[in-house]
């Protein structure tokens, strides 16, 4: 009798996570395709307008990378999956696949209803529709986006307890963060993070902290392709030193370059820009020359796996180098507060390594 409730209680969580996912794609379709009936090509004259230009381009880019954060969801709920080579990569597929063709073309239906400076930054479809005397439709997008905020709110921070049970099975919180029920979920990170969620949404302007949020899911991303590259090398202190160089030099060219293209006139600019470039590109030799001499590359029968990412180090390199232009696209406020953040999650980290090191010592 206890298995048949554990069994009902998980379908109907999976009804509920597949029916709340359903509702927000019917609701962008819907939107979509309402807004495809009065399409205006001409709405797209100039198509890169040129008080944003480029720069523009890239801080809006930025903005939408916030809806990638379920490619994070679905690798952090990989331990709970059946058949995770199967359906892992599937999911990771459909994510990443939605997520990104869902907003192009409502971006896309949106631009051609309603020219780009006269769309409401904060609920730009309501407002076409209301300025189209559609009251009925525009408040039935208002209500369905309130819900679809709600849930998608709530599945954003599906996995977060699951992240807490590893840091504190890890020893980097507190270990009653580790305890487990009956069912076997982590409660006590279950609770903390539903107070935690709780008061950021109560205090927080979100407003100021979307595109901290966004630049952190493009950090996250570098991070999982520096582990990508630290497992193929052979020398990890080499591959360290050359992935810091890496990212450190792409990071230093992408802000140089905003520099240059507003100020293309000057010297000291483009020299800089050139210098780091170049760090840049032997950066990557450095790594190239790494992964080559490491055994896990040819693939033999010892470091065989279920998935091997291909075209390493060219693809997590290009991974890399776009996420940090993405990066360098932010604002002053949005930067430092993306820097504060990593300083405050990083900082444990140091800590914790640093005691190791000193207990592995001193048993030594």
């Amino acid at each position: 009798m206890h298995l048949m409730d554990l069994e009902l209680a998980e379908r109907a969580e999976r009804a509920e996570y597949t029916g709340s996912s359903a509702l927000a794609v019917i609701l962008i379709l819907t939107m979509t395709i309402v807004a495809g009936t009065d399409f205006k090509a001409s709405h797209f004259q100039p198509f890169v307008p040129p008080e944003f230009g480029l720069s523009g381009v890239m801080a809006g880019a930025v903005t939408t990378f916030f809806g990638f954060i379920g490619f994070d969801e679905v690798c952090c709920m990989a331990g709970e999956a059946v058949q995770p080579q199967k359906t892992v990569p599937q999911a990771l597929i459909g994510t990443l696949s939605i997520a990104t063709l869902l907003p192009v073309i409502a971006s896309l239906a949106l631009v051609g209803f309603s020219p780009y400076d006269a769309i409401d930054p904060n609920s730009g479809f309501a407002v076409a529709f209301r300025e189209r005397g559609w009251t009925a439709l525009a408040y039935s997008v208002q209500l369905g986006q309130l819900v679809v905020l709600f849930v998608v709110t709530y599945m954003c921070f599906l996995a977060q307890p699951r992240v807490f049970y590893v840091l504190a099975r890890d020893g980097l919180l507190p270990k009653k963060f580790a305890d487990l029920d009956a069912k076997g979920e982590p409660w006590f990170a279950t609770l903390m993070t539903g107070l935690l969620v709780t008061a950021c949404g109560a205090l927080l302007p979100f407003d100021t902290l979307a595109n901290a949020i966004s630049g952190g899911v493009c950090v996250n991303f570098n991070l999982v392709n520096c582990s990508v590259l630290m497992l193929r090398g052979e020398n990890r202190t080499r591959m360290g030193v050359s992935l810091a160089s890496f990212n450190g030099s792409a990071l230093a060219a992408a802000l140089l370059l905003r520099q240059v293209l507003k100020n293309a006139h000057s010297f000291l600019l483009w020299l800089l820009f050139a210098a780091s470039a170049l760090a840049l590109i032997i950066s990557f030799v450095l790594l190239w020359r790494s992964l080559r001499q490491d055994p896990a590359l040819a693939g033999s029968p010892e470091t065989l796996v279920f998935y091997k990412v291909p075209f390493v180090p060219a693809l997590p390199c290009c991974a890399m180098l776009f996420n940090t232009i993405m990066i360098s696209s932010m604002k002053g406020v949005d930067f430092l507060l993306l820097m504060a953040y990593l300083a405050i999650v990083v900082c444990p980290y140091l800590a914790v390594a640093h005691r190791r090191r000193a207990r592995a010592r001193c048993i030594a």
